[in-house]
């Protein structure tokens, strides 16, 4: 897959008798986006066609709203990991700034999508809105589609039970802690990836040693608490615990720290790169009294992800 920056900078594309382009954020990349990006490529195919997906970044919700604080469940560069797995031809990202917001539904359409991007096919969800104040509707591109000579595709919502599969969501299923929930929406076990780096060894010292890790800010953690976690490093994978929180029992700081540690695991990693799926939530945060009693649940903890492990998650992972 190539990864342009700027819609602008397509013509330096050899190839571009015309693209199947799927518009959206695409953010955690869950089973109605995987629907959306299916159809792209499935048409792409059919017709001999370039498949491509526009994404704007920053998150549009971020510049017009920074007091939302709104934490995203994928950085573009995990977005376009998948998005080259799933088989699509190009990314294009574009640069989203308060003078871009700005741009009219039809110019962003004419301009972009048609003057830039030379669409043939466009394919989006029920719900996309885009050009200035969200205005541009899929029923827009409809109403458009023959005068600026492209084709469109509206997929309907993805349903699960009686929930519309949606990243917002999602982000709320994790922010409460819910991963194993979110999971079934997401087609996928949620990930967070980061480097290990040095904390204050207090973990070496209560007999479980932990890794640190230090991701990306701006993303979604899930509520503080402790999870059975997979580590994928490299090519090996490990069953984990994984607390996130503010070490209450230690300290009265307010930072949120994310500490692994990895089951029938001994080495160094200090410096490497650890990818954690969460697969289930073992308990809530808490404070002790004294480190003792932290080791008794962490004991405890153990023993549960350990049944879990068994009953469940090995059948998948090993």
């Amino acid at each position: 897959m190539e990864i342009i920056n700027g819609a602008e900078n397509f013509s330096l594309v050899k190839d571009q008798a015309g693209l199947v382009i799927a518009l959206g954020n695409f953010d955690g990349l869950h089973l109605a986006h995987k629907r959306i990006i299916d159809r792209a490529g499935q048409l792409a195919a059919e017709k001999n066609l370039k498949s491509a997906v526009l994404l704007l970044d920053p998150h549009p919700v971020n510049v017009l709203f920074p007091q939302s604080g709104l934490l995203l469940l994928s950085t573009v560069t995990e977005r376009a990991k998948i998005l080259e797995q799933w088989g699509m031809d190009y990314l294009i990202i574009e640069d989203f700034t308060p003078v871009f917001s700005n741009i009219s539904p039809y110019n962003f359409v004419k301009e972009y999508l048609v003057g830039y991007l030379n669409v043939a096919e466009i394919i989006v969800g029920y719900d996309y809105s885009f050009g200035a104040q969200g205005r541009g509707t899929p029923g827009d591109l409809l109403n458009w589609s023959e005068e600026l000579g492209f084709h469109v595709e509206i997929m309907p919502p993805v349903m699960i039970g009686d929930e519309v599969v949606s990243s917002s969501l999602i982000r709320e299923l994790i922010a409460k802690g819910d991963v194993a929930e979110a999971s079934f929406y997401l087609g996928n076990f949620f990930t967070r990836t980061g480097r290990v780096v040095h904390g204050e060894a207090r973990g070496r010292h209560l007999g479980y040693p932990t890794a640190n890790l230090e991701v990306s800010s701006g993303l979604l953690l899930p509520d503080n608490g402790v999870y059975l976690t997979l580590a994928v490093w490299g090519e090996k994978k490990f069953f984990s615990l994984t607390n996130i929180g503010k070490k209450p029992t230690f300290t009265q700081s307010e930072e949120i720290v994310i500490e692994v540690y990895l089951l029938d695991f001994s080495g160094d990693i200090y410096g490497e790169e650890l990818t954690l799926k969460f697969l289930n939530k073992i308990r809530r945060e808490k404070k002790f009294s004294e480190a003792g009693l932290l080791v008794k649940q962490i004991r405890a903890d153990e023993k549960r992800a350990r049944e879990l492990i068994d009953t469940k998650y090995k059948k998948i992972f090993i």
